[in-house]
């Protein structure tokens, strides 16, 4: 009996010599379009968080510096976000451009740090549903291969599966069609970018970057939400708001994603829809969308964008910004005490605790969440330990139990933790700071150099630099 081959990711361009016409009219959407190199940004000159900046060809001029913009993310429907590397590391820039707005400011999350912000690290989490064939380098945090992804935006395997097996025998080894899925099955295909949550946990043992069209999202994370009636928005919050809808309550399965939305030319069949049920609706000759799905400002982007209201309100209201109240529920997947515990953690909600010394299995994630929240730093240290007996990188791990490890006095051992967090991305500042205090001298001008080279505005790192000197 001979076994199947499983199959790999090939790239767009393996498709395109069967499939030109799709492929064609795929790349000028804003899925294909939603991340690459920079070549060069249009000059500007503006202040964004209190700062002054400036863009000339690709690089981002401020007072104190400047830095490279070498790749982007987002299709420039609604904005643009640009990441800079050094040495394979990948990290956020502090500005974004705001398309619907025609202004340049903070990136999003960027408005809550004060300063020029440079080291955000770009986790492959981070570029999933803006990147395709992602390159992470096993061991760290934020480095990546030259280049970090092998397509740009969203690839035709990330909806169709891996086709190394179709391009060899393209009548034994079938592509996925989402549409001749169970609605369960395609409907994940689209989950795993256009639904976001209050929280999103990964199950034990199963990461998002395994999921393969075709497969239930479900299996490698549970999707958690507020069970009160929310109105605000998020960027890519269209599934949790769509299935709020009366529309999809009344039509189930029949509707979905693409009964409104043609992927390979993003062609809008929403009013064709809105009418196949509505026929004798009021005002047909218009679009049912502009009063019913009204673009409504996000509460993820510093309030510049707008997104289609996809909860399909009977009439216009007004987004709630108020603070979630109530419990965390299950969306999609299983909202058993591990994920209710690590998605609470993830709030910052102190009920997290009670659930995470439920869970089951108490793996590194849980391990890692009670770590922070523990006081005895003995039990906090077998927490971390067993964290990287499990994840032998993780920094949080590596730089916490440093800590703790220094505080009782062995700082050999902290230091060799610090310097391994270092390792998995060069520009956390309290390994640095930690690292450089119990070095000699020497060693540890080299250590905060080697940190400046990536946060060249750190006043921390330069002023412990200067007392060595």
């Amino acid at each position: 009996m001979l076994l199947l081959a499983a199959a790999s990711f090939i790239g767009n361009q393996a498709c395109r010599p069967c499939h030109r016409s799709y492929a064609d009219s795929f790349a000028h959407t804003p899925m294909a379009q939603s991340s690459g190199r920079v070549d060069s940004v249009a000059p500007a000159s503006f202040t964004a968080g209190g700062n002054r900046y400036r863009i000339e060809g690709s690089r981002l001029i401020f007072d104190g510096g400047s830095q490279s913009m070498d790749y982007y993310v987002g299709s420039n429907a609604a904005g643009r976000s640009y990441l800079w590397t050094r040495d394979g590391y990948l990290f956020e820039s502090p500005i974004t451009w705001y398309a619907r707005k025609q202004i340049w400011d903070l990136s999003p999350g960027f408005e809550r740090i004060s300063g020029i912000q440079l080291t955000r690290p770009i986790e492959p989490s981070c570029l999933l549903c803006h990147a395709s064939r992602v390159r992470p380098v096993l061991g760290s945090q934020n480095r990546y291969g030259d280049p970090p992804f092998l397509d740009n935006g969203v690839a035709c395997e990330r909806c169709h599966g891996p086709g190394s097996e179709h391009v060899r025998d393209p009548g034994r080894a079938r592509m996925v069609n989402p549409k001749d899925l169970a609605a369960e099955l395609r409907d994940s295909i689209c989950e795993q970018c256009h639904l976001t949550g209050e929280a999103r946990v990964e199950r034990a043992g199963r990461r998002l970057a395994e999921f393969r069209a075709g497969e239930r999202l479900a299996d490698y994370a549970t999707y958690l939400v507020w069970d009160t009636d929310r109105r605000d928005m998020k960027v890519t919050s269209h599934v949790e708001k769509l299935a709020q809808s009366a529309c999809k309550r009344s039509s189930g399965d029949a509707l979905w994603c693409g009964t409104c939305h043609d992927p390979h030319t993003n062609a809008n069949k929403t009013q064709a829809a809105c009418l196949g049920c509505h026929a004798a609706a009021h005002h047909a000759e218009q679009s049912c969308a502009a009063c019913h799905m009204p673009e409504s400002p996000v509460a993820d982007d510093g309030g510049h964008g707008v997104m289609t209201d996809h909860s399909i309100p009977a009439r216009m209201r007004s987004p709630d910004s108020s603070p979630a109240h109530g419990n965390l529920r299950a969306f999609l997947g299983i909202d058993d005490d591990r994920a209710l515990g690590i998605a609470y953690a993830q709030l910052g909600d102190a009920r997290a605790r009670e659930y995470l010394l439920r869970a089951k299995p108490a793996d590194a994630d849980v391990a890692l969440r009670l770590a922070f929240l523990e006081q005895d730093p003995s039990r906090a240290a077998a927490l971390y330990e067993s964290v990287l007996r499990a994840s032998p990188a993780q920094p949080v791990a590596l730089v916490n139990l440093g800590i703790v490890l220094a505080r009782a006095g062995r700082l050999q051992d902290a230091a060799r933790l610090w310097a391994r967090a270092l390792t998995a991305n060069p520009a956390i500042e309290e390994a640095a700071l930690n690292l450089a205090r119990i070095q000699p001298a020497a060693e540890a001008r080299a250590t905060l150099r080697r940190y400046l080279e990536f946060n060249p505005l750190s006043e921390a790192a330069r002023a412990r630099l200067k007392a060595i000197h």
